[in-house]
């Protein structure tokens, strides 16, 4: 178990515990990091002060008091952090908190223990649909899946979205720093009369399986499971059932909706539209140009990368893929100077740590699949409509070069419609630096604009398709 985890679970066992005499907690956030501050008297003594923050590892960090007019200041000298808000606390009240990242104003509501992530687009209150979580056991993978199937009120025919995660293990929400971005999407779709079915990973909340051994292929035998079940439930109306995948999840899509006549439409949320080897290279160089570094350096550094993806693409023996990356990094290293390798760190021997860790990554079949993807081998067997949508900010999957592949071999498709968004990062967050580091602190979920698009798209091809043309 790593530190990090150790240090969240302390916090989450002491927070969980009863409430001492006299003891009151507050919950704020700052983005994605919330801040527990406890106030806690025992007979006889004075008021004590202790915050918590499972996103900055704090553990009840004890704070010194000090009254500076009408206001409280309490500080902890070791973290370098400081709260300033009014010596009377109420139910809600701001805090001027200040750490090493800055310095910020932040709303505290009196709670009664921690409180999961918040943000202004995640549905609260009365929902004009119905929400139930189902359990159902898949017939060719054995696993058992977890999901959450939402359904407009007052509805009996309507479109059905099957949302398939992207890249990494998920739930079923799909969050990222407690951003929920498929109950918002599931919340725009319901509020439009668009049914939705989300499902959590394998390994994951109610679904069973190992999520380390499995790949693109094993996530589209579970979406296949999804679709098959939603088309034998009685309740359902599945007339007309289609998919929307984000980032790897598109990869899925496209998959099968290839494979699966009874797939009606597909959505691609910054889908990979390109080669698996094409998209490693594009994504890899735009990390790179993002982080600041000088172009001299990020080719360098991506001629390096290309010896890497190549030697995986081409090696189908996992037991010789070790040595053979260390005899083609060897070769590329010879002609380097001492000052490069530096700056890519692979002097002294580092290279060796690099291999290991790239290696380590690259036997995996997830990997392995995604590295030898080839979109000629779905897309152009997709004979329903498709929407392509991607940020012009995204740099784990860069739009231009992947939309215009599915335009290109989208050849049999009815209905193919692209759209890129300007200032839309991977997430479809409105960024400003545009950083992957940034994602987690905006508190924007989910673009309204690009939901709302992906729900009259959907409609017009639910019309169409009810017309009988």
């Amino acid at each position: 178990m790593t530190l990090r985890r150790i240090h969240i679970i302390l916090v989450l066992v002491s927070l969980s515990t009863g409430l001492s005499w006299g003891q009151g907690l507050w919950q704020g956030q700052y983005h994605a990091k919330r801040l527990l501050l406890e106030k806690s008297q025992n007979q006889n003594t004075k008021d004590s002060f202790f915050l918590s923050s499972p996103e900055y590892y704090y553990n009840r960090l004890p704070l010194q008091q000090n009254y500076f007019g009408d206001s409280l200041i309490l500080k902890n000298e070791e973290f370098n952090l400081e709260l300033k808000l009014a010596s009377q606390l109420d139910t809600t009240f701001t805090v001027v908190f200040t750490n090493y990242e800055g310095e910020y104003s932040i709303q505290f509501n009196r709670v009664n223990a921690l409180q999961p992530h918040s943000y202004p687009q995640h549905p609260k209150g009365a929902l004009p649909y119905a929400s139930s979580e189902l359990l159902f056991s898949g017939k060719k993978t054995g696993i058992d899946y977890g999901g959450t199937l939402v359904i407009p009120n007052d509805k009996k025919h309507y479109p059905l979205a099957i949302l398939l995660n992207g890249t990494g293990r998920q739930d079923r929400n799909y969050t990222y720093s407690g951003h929920q971005f498929f109950t918002v999407l599931a919340d725009a779709l319901a509020r439009n009369g668009i049914a939705s079915f989300r499902m959590d990973d394998r390994g994951t909340g109610s679904t069973t399986g190992n999520f380390e051994t499995a790949g693109i292929s094993d996530f589209t035998a579970d979406a296949q499971e999804a679709l098959d079940y939603l088309k034998s439930r009685e309740d359902i109306d599945s007339r007309f059932v289609g998919l929307i995948g984000h980032s790897e999840g598109g990869v899925v899509a496209s998959r099968l909706t290839a494979q699966d006549s009874d797939v009606r439409f597909m959505v691609s949320l910054s889908g990979v539209g390109v080669s698996g080897l094409k998209i490693l290279d594009l994504q890899n160089t735009a990390i790179l140009k993002a982080s600041k570094m000088p172009d001299s350096l990020v080719n360098l550094q991506m001629d390096l990368y290309r010896v890497l993806f190549k030697t995986v693409h081409e090696n189908q023996q996992p037991d010789s893929l070790k040595t053979e990356l260390e005899k083609r990094v060897k070769n590329w290293i010879q002609d380097k100077s001492s000052t490069s390798l530096n700056v890519l760190q692979l002097a002294d021997g580092r290279d060796q740590t690099l291999i290991y860790r790239f290696c380590s990554s690259a036997k995996t079949k997830a990997y392995k699949e995604m590295i030898q993807y080839d979109p000629k081998d779905y897309l152009p067997k997709i004979e329903v409509p498709v929407l392509i949508l991607n940020g012009d900010a995204d740099i784990f999957v860069p739009a231009s070069e992947n939309v215009a592949s599915f335009k290109e071999n989208l050849i049999n498709a009815p209905v193919v419609t692209t759209h890129i968004y300007p200032g839309l990062n991977h997430m479809y967050q409105h960024c400003n630096t545009c950083t992957s580091q940034e994602i987690s602190m905006l508190d924007e979920v989910f673009a309204p604009e690009v939901m709302q698009d992906v729900a009259n798209w959907i409609l017009k091809q639910f019309y169409y398709a009810q017309s009988g043309n």
